[in-house]
């Protein structure tokens, strides 16, 4: 009896949760879970993408081509001269204006690093409401904000899905000083095979003089 009332119970409170949610949020969560599962579906992805920074109150407007490397929770990524570099448990992070390489646990950094990671958890780690549809370089996209659940240096990312077939278009993180970090994906081949070695620590790809920074 104890077993059924708590199903019950259970039952109630999932109708509950579905029905607080607004039709904005229903529709973002419906349209990244597909973006989420297809990225999820490729073993490997490597990417083009073009990356902007600006603060207009600074007058600053950076622009910077990178590309990824991925492979379940391990990547590398190039973003100019700066290297983000996991084996899937620890993190290094070569930021050449400071010249240091900061290392760090994968748990111990923040969602949002490279345009597709957003989509990695994002039922627990963001709440999204779907804002609208637009036309982006001739292409029809649906336009979600994510709001991150525990504070985080940004306080809202806005996602761009292709309308047709929810693939990623580009990405905007913004922190809490007026500044934006756009990535767009100019081309994304999924299931290449990407030898073991770009996801490797080597002292050869940073360098040598750079300050470490342990920060495990």
């Amino acid at each position: 009896m104890k077993k059924l009332s708590l199903i019950t119970a259970t039952f109630f409170f999932c109708l509950t949760m579905a029905a607080a949610q607004t039709p904005a949020e229903q529709k973002a969560g419906e349209l990244l879970k597909k973006a989420s599962d297809k990225i999820k579906a490729f073993n490997t992805m490597e990417v083009d993408f073009n990356y902007i920074m600006e603060n207009p109150h600074a007058d600053i407007k950076e622009s910077m081509s990178g590309k990824i490397y991925s492979k379940g929770d391990k990547y590398r990524m190039t973003v100019g001269d700066n290297i983000f570099l996991s084996d899937g448990e620890t993190v290094w992070n070569y930021i050449d204006d400071i010249y240091e390489i900061h290392i760090n646990t994968i748990e111990n950094t923040e969602g949002g690093l490279s345009p597709t990671a957003l989509l990695s958890d994002f039922e627990n780690d963001y709440k999204s409401k779907f804002i609208k549809q637009e036309t982006h370089n001739g292409k029809l996209v649906d336009i979600i904000d994510l709001i991150p659940v525990e504070p985080q240096s940004f306080f809202k990312y806005r996602m761009a899905l292709d309308a047709q077939d929810q693939m990623l278009v580009y990405t905007t993180a913004y922190d809490r000083h007026d500044g934006t970090y756009t990535y767009t994906i100019e081309k994304l081949v999924p299931n290449k095979e990407i030898p073991e070695s770009q996801f490797e620590y080597s002292q050869d790809d940073f360098p040598k003089d750079a300050e470490v920074v342990d920060m495990r």
